[in-house]
C-alpha cells in the first residue's frame, strides 16, 4: 500500500467572524469541500455563546480540522490525506472562506520523505494571498 502522505497547515484571517461562530454552517462548507473524500465521521465542539469551533472530519484518507479564533476572525486548517493529493480542497476553501491573508504550507509524509540515516528532511511550500 502507498504510504505517501499530503499534508497542509492553513492559517486564513477573513473578512468576517460571521461564520467563525457558525458550526452548522462551518460543517456544512468543509463536508462540500471534501465531498470527492471519503468521509467517515464527524465532531464538533462549540466553545459556549460568542466562542469559536473546532470540527474535525475523520476521512478514510487520513483527516481535516478546523479551529476557529472569532475574536481575531482566524481560522487554522489541517488537511492529512494519504494516497490522494486533496489541493482542490485547500483551493476551494480558501474561496468559500472570504479570506483577508491566509497562508497555506505543506508537507509531504510518508515512508518516501525519510532519507536513510540522515536528518529529517522538511519539504515546505507557501501559498501566501
Amino acid at each position: 500500500m502507498d504510504d505517501t502522505g499530503y499534508h497542509y497547515f492553513i492559517d486564513a484571517k477573513l473578512r468576517s467572524s460571521d461564520l467563525l461562530f457558525n458550526r452548522v454552517a462551518l460543517q456544512q462548507l468543509f463536508a462540500k469541500a471534501l465531498r470527492s473524500f471519503s468521509v467517515i465521521g464527524f465532531l464538533d465542539h462549540k466553545f459556549g455563546e460568542g466562542g469559536g469551533v473546532t470540527g474535525i472530519f475523520l476521512l478514510a484518507e487520513s483527516h481535516c480540522s478546523y479551529h476557529t479564533y472569532p475574536e481575531s476572525r482566524y481560522i487554522a486548517i489541517d488537511v492529512f490525506t494519504c494516497g490522494r493529493e486533496p489541493s482542490e480542497v485547500i483551493l476551494e476553501l480558501l474561496e468559500q472562506l472570504d479570506c483577508e491573508h491566509h497562508v497555506a504550507r505543506y508537507q509531504g509524509r510518508g515512508s518516501s520523505v525519510i532519507a536513510a540515516a540522515a536528518p529529517p528532511a522538511t519539504e515546505a511550500v507557501l501559498l501566501e494571498g
